[in-house]
């Protein structure tokens, strides 16, 4: 009897499913991945409708392509994220002699991790990437054709294929190479600062229209890749790997600024893990020398390893020194040494602003990475107070990278006023200087207070460093909005943002303090994603309603019922939003008081001729109004709200504010060129309200205030968790009573307020100004 031979099966595939497999089943690493995938380039989207009007045609064709890649850049850079920590990860987790011990060969066993570490991102980059194609097709069918042709997408999809391709190698060379997560993200630097400079080199490119450059630059991006997977199945090593430990080097001046050598009884007793079974010696520990011991043996642990060290020494000094000798290029380049002028300090704020996003790798693993190296039961035994623990890690997480970039910052500083005073003294001043210093500190510490609640409240590094997204994206863009106001020279819209940033970190901490919990983080285990269950709890949630932090259990399992939401569920949940309401209230003051101000701006006064053009001007009645003004605020209330998850709410709380600045703003200007009050004219401000904003506005306003706290609730479930609830029940009970309000509430009041716009706003317009 003859028998089939045994056909091997390759492990290849096997490996990569169960690696994906894992990821996904986290929700704490698909959420991000949804948020850029599908928001991102709605977001993007939106925005252009912006440009459009801002920019001449031939700019806004050549920046269609340049989006698409960037849409497609941003998900593929978080591909590191999951690469950095392929090897190394195993290593805190405990897993990596079970993962070496694999019957595969090394060349399998390293495409194995590959293939898995670039899968989930590239299929969100491609997502992305279709998503706004898709949108900018059909809202600007011509300017797409215009800029975009099928050659170019080709070049834009094969770019970044080639861009997660070459950062997804390198970043998996480090894990190989690395003996902590900390050292292997704080590496990161050396992939992400080229990857990020490729990126505006090709931006450079495609608004010159030099695609002939940009296929230079993917034949060289393929080579790069090509080297980078043959170097890292060169180099890859098990016995290597299994027996590096961590790498120290003797830092002389760090133990004598630590007291030298010695460690006294205290510190001692700590470092050991033994000072929670020593109550004689803790008696002597006061609660802030207890902090200092903490926060002493962290930045001794981050300082002493030169995987640490070097990226350090790269930012403080090589790319500040980098940058300023590019100055000469810029110019050339732009032609203006005015505008390179204005640019100064935002070239001293992103120095700082580079390091200081390396606060969020020691703040994220802040707690979780201790929980991956086994170390958290110790940790967590020191006795020490709850909030003395965690203003231990906050400030041992933001020293190093603070330092960094205030140390970056002064070094252009003095290198542009040695070698381009001109140029430096056109915008600087030493005021100035010490509030970009300043501005870059309290950006830091937003970042790591909330990289630290995080990290507080996730089971694996992985998960952590992927909600980073939820940190980095408002900060950044905080930083981008910042260009704006240099430009235009509005320095006090910047100590505007320092102190909102000031009171975004003050709730920070607050928050941090209040949900830390060292029970709940010890019982913590791998949150996988249990579809049925969340789908379950979410329904539950939307079908019944009961206060934040009521655990599922604790439900009565009624069915749903409008009539009952509105008699009953709606009052409560408006007393719940008591706090989101204040704050929304609170953007409209904010929103009338900055368009009243912006009257007097330079910058605005081209529009005061187009505004008094406009007012007076007869509007037909039309459905197609109505169905206009219905889908766009259809979407304000959808788009703000979901993407107040990665804003903190922010994108909620500048629907009013903007509304409200607008309506200000032209009443501020009639109020200017009229006769004042109530005299009948076109230009009277009380016609102007009682015929533009009341009719709608008494429908439409109170709703998307409704609507702004619902968004500013969602944005705070990320980090502001009710006692009883997790992060993700939070999440979710926060998304099911938006969803049951948008439609019972949001959405007829929409329709209610669009139909009034589209066929009474008009009659009223007519009949006031004939």
């Amino acid at each position: 009897m003859s028998t089939q031979p045994f056909k091997p099966v390759n492990p290849i595939p096997l490996i990569v499913q169960r690696e994906v497999r894992e990821m996904l089943t986290d929700w704490r690493v698909t959420t991000p991945v949804l948020v850029l995938a599908l928001l991102l380039p709605m977001l993007l989207a939106a925005a252009a409708g912006f440009v459009v009007n801002f920019v001449d045609n031939e700019l806004a064709t050549l920046l269609v392509p340049f989006t698409i890649l960037l849409v497609g850049f941003i998900p593929a850079s978080f591909s590191i994220v999951t690469a950095l920590e392929s090897f190394v990860g195993e290593r805190e987790r405990n897993t990596l002699e079970s993962l070496m011990s694999m019957p595969l060969s090394d060349r399998e066993l390293y495409i194995s991790k590959l293939l898995s570490s670039l899968f989930t991102p590239i299929a969100a980059s491609y997502t992305s990437m279709i998503i706004f194609i898709v949108l900018i097709f059909i809202q600007y069918p011509v300017l797409y054709i215009a800029g975009v042709s099928l050659d170019r997408l080709v070049l834009l999809v094969l770019m970044v294929s080639l861009l997660a391709v070459c950062m997804v190698s390198g970043a998996v060379i480090i894990s190989s190479h690395t003996s902590s997560i900390r050292a292997a993200n704080l590496m990161a630097s050396f992939i992400l600062l080229p990857a990020i400079g490729l990126v505006q080199f090709i931006a450079f490119m495609i608004i010159s229209d030099r695609w002939d450059v940009f296929r230079l630059v993917a034949i060289a991006l393929t080579m790069v890749a090509l080297v980078l997977v043959r170097a890292g199945l060169g180099t890859f090593n098990r016995e290597e790997i299994l027996s590096r430990e961590h790498q120290q080097v003797g830092v002389r001046w760090l133990r004598w600024l630590w007291r030298g050598n010695k460690q006294t009884a205290p510190d001692q007793a700590i470092a050991t893990g033994q000072l929670a079974r020593d109550s004689a010696v803790a008696q002597h520990l006061s609660p802030l020398r207890a902090v200092l011991t903490v926060v002493r043996r962290e930045v001794t642990e981050t300082m002493t390893d030169w995987r640490v060290l070097l990226p350090v020494l790269v930012l403080s000094l090589v790319l500040p020194l980098a940058l300023t000798a590019g100055v000469p290029f810029a110019i050339d380049f732009v032609g203006s040494e005015r505008l390179i002028a204005q640019l100064v300090p935002f070239g001293l704020l992103l120095v700082g602003f580079i390091p200081a996003t390396f606060s969020l790798i020691t703040a994220l693993e802040s707690f979780v990475g201790e929980r991956e190296r086994g170390s958290l039961e110790a940790l967590l035994a020191m006795p020490i107070t709850n909030a003395g623990l965690y203003v231990s890690k906050l400030v041992s997480s933001v020293t190093t990278p603070l330092l960094t970039s205030l140390s970056a910052m002064l070094v252009v500083a003095l290198a542009m006023r040695t070698l381009y005073p001109d140029l430096y003294n056109a915008e600087m001043t030493m005021l100035r200087f010490f509030q970009l210093l300043l501005l870059i500190a309290l950006m830091a510490l937003v970042m790591v207070s909330a990289a630290v609640i995080i990290s507080s409240h996730t089971s694996s590094i992985r998960a952590a460093n992927l909600l980073a997204s939820f940190v980095l994206v408002p900060v950044a863009i905080t930083l981008q909005i910042q260009v704006l106001f240099f430009i235009a020279g509005r320095w006090d819209l910047v100590t505007l943002t320092m102190l909102v940033l000031c009171v975004v970190l003050i709730a920070l901490i607050r928050t941090g303090l209040a949900t830390f919990n060292r029970e709940e983080i010890l019982s913590r285990e791998h949150d996988r994603l249990n579809l049925p269950q969340v789908v379950a709890t979410f329904v539950l949630f939307f079908r019944e309603y009961q206060p934040a932090g009521v655990l599922p259990d604790r439900y009565e399992g009624l069915p749903f019922s409008a009539g009952r939401f509105y008699r009953r569920e709606l009052p409560a949940l408006l007393r719940e939003l008591r706090l989101p309401l204040l704050l929304a209230f609170g953007a409209v003051v904010i929103g009338a008081v900055a368009g009243w101000s912006a009257f007097d701006q330079a910058n605005f006064l081209p529009l005061h001729e187009e505004v008094l053009q406009r007012v007076g001007r007869n509007v037909e009645p039309s459905p197609v109004l109505a169905l206009v003004v219905f889908a766009n605020n259809l979407r304000v209330s959808v788009l703000s709200n979901l993407l107040s998850l990665i804003s903190f709410g922010l994108f909620a709380f500048l629907v009013p504010a903007v509304a409200f600045a607008q309506i200000a703003f032209v009443t501020r200007i009639l109020l200017f060129y009229g006769a004042g009050w109530f005299t009948g004219d076109v230009t009277d401000p009380a016609m102007f309200l009682l015929a533009y904003v009341l009719p709608h506005g008494i429908i439409e306003l109170p709703t998307f205030l409704f609507s702004t706290a619902l968004g500013l609730r969602i944005g705070a479930s990320v980090f502001s968790t009710p006692d009883g609830f997790s992060v993700g029940q939070n999440m979710l009970w926060a998304v099911a009573n938006y969803l049951k309000a948008w439609l019972l509430v949001l959405v007829p009041l929409v329709l209610i307020a669009a139909l009034v716009e589209g066929f009474i706003t008009p009659l009223v317009v007519m009949a006031l100004y004939p």
